[in-house]
C-alpha cells in the first residue's frame, strides 16, 4: 500500500520478495477479501483494500493510543481522584493544591468534598473515597493514617482588641470574654474547654459554628474572639483581625487517611507529593500572621 510492488515491501520489511507475495495471498486466504489487482504486472490495491487499509491505520492508531495511556498511568497523569476533606484544609488550601497538580497532570480527573472530620473518617473507612484530610483522633478500623501536620491554633480578634497588643493570650485573659467557637462536637472545643475548665474560666460564648473559617467571618464582624486554626487564619489575614498564640498550645492535629484495603494509585502518591509542597510553604509563611 505504502510502496506500490512487492519489492519495495520487502525492502521495507527485510525479508524477501517471495515472503512478501505469500504473506499477501494468505492474507486474502483468511479475510476472504482479493486486496490486489495483479493483472497490470503491478500490485494495484483494490477497493475492498483500501478500505482494509483504513481500518488498519486505525487500528495501528488506537494501539499508539494505548502505549501513550499505559506511560500516563504509570506516571500517575491519567485517572480520577476522589478526595474528602475537613473544611479548615478544604476551602481554599487543597484548591490550591489541586490546581497546582493539574497544571503537571492535566488529565487526571478530581472530586473532592468537604465533610466533618468523623464523615471524612466514615467515608474513607468504607472505601468512597481515594484519601481524606481529617482531624485527629481517629478511632474507626478499616483506615491506614499518616501525619500530615501538627500546629498550633491561634486566637483570632479584632485588629483593635484590647488583647492584640499581646503576643500571646491565655485563659486568664478570657474571663467574661464575648467568643464565637466552634460546635462543641469538634475537636478544638473539646481542647478549648478541657483548658478553660482546668484553670476555671467561663468566656461568653455568643455563637457557635461548624466550620472555622465561619468562626474568622464572625470575629471579622466584631461578633467576638475565637480558637482557628493556623489554615484558616491563612485565609483571612488581611481582613482586618489578628491572631495571637494562645497557651497553654493546643494543637491542630492533622492526618491523611487512606482505605486499608484499597491500593494506593500513583496519582493519589503524586498529588500528596504537591499537597506536602503546599504545607510546607504555608506553615513556613504563617510568622508573620502572628507578629504585633
Amino acid at each position: 500500500m505504502v510502496t506500490g510492488t512487492a519489492s519495495g515491501a520487502a525492502e521495507i520489511m527485510g525479508i524477501s520478495q517471495p515472503a512478501v507475495s505469500r504473506l499477501i495471498d494468505a492474507l486474502e486466504e483468511s479475510l476472504s477479501i482479493t486486496l490486489f489487482d495483479r493483472r497490470t504486472g503491478r500490485m494495484v490495491p483494490t477497493l475492498e483494500a483500501e478500505l482494509f487499509y483504513a481500518e488498519l491505520q486505525n487500528a495501528f492508531a488506537g494501539y499508539d493510543r494505548l502505549v501513550a495511556a499505559a506511560e500516563d498511568i504509570r506516571l500517575g497523569r491519567r485517572g480520577s481522584l476522589h478526595i474528602a476533606s475537613m473544611p479548615a484544609l478544604g476551602l481554599n488550601f487543597l484548591p490550591d493544591a489541586i490546581a497546582r497538580f493539574r497544571e503537571v497532570q492535566p488529565n487526571v480527573k478530581i472530586r473532592y468534598d468537604l465533610q466533618l472530620s468523623m464523615r471524612v473518617e466514615e467515608w474513607v473507612a468504607s472505601q468512597q473515597v481515594d484519601l481524606g484530610l481529617a482531624e485527629f483522633p481517629f478511632e474507626r478500623p478499616g483506615i491506614e493514617r499518616e501525619n500530615f501536620c501538627e500546629v498550633p491554633y491561634v486566637m483570632a480578634m479584632p485588629a483593635d482588641h484590647r488583647l492584640s497588643g499581646r503576643s500571646v493570650v491565655t485563659p486568664g485573659d478570657l474571663e467574661g470574654e464575648r467568643m464565637v467557637s466552634l460546635s462543641p462536637e469538634t475537636v478544638a472545643r473539646r481542647l478549648l474547654d478541657s483548658c478553660l475548665a482546668e484553670a476555671g474560666v467561663t468566656p461568653q460564648f455568643v455563637c457557635e459554628t461548624t466550620y472555622a473559617a465561619g468562626v474568622c467571618a464572625l470575629v471579622m464582624r466584631r461578633q467576638g474572639i475565637g480558637l482557628t486554626d493556623l489554615f484558616t487564619a491563612t485565609d483571612f489575614a488581611g481582613t482586618g483581625i489578628v491572631f495571637r498564640r494562645f497557651e497553654p498550645e493546643m494543637l491542630f492535629r492533622v492526618g491523611v487517611l487512606y482505605p486499608r484495603h484499597l491500593p494506593r494509585s500513583r496519582a493519589a502518591g503524586e498529588f500528596m507529593t504537591t499537597l506536602r509542597a503546599k504545607r510546607n510553604e504555608l506553615i513556613s509563611g504563617v510568622q508573620h500572621l502572628l507578629a504585633i
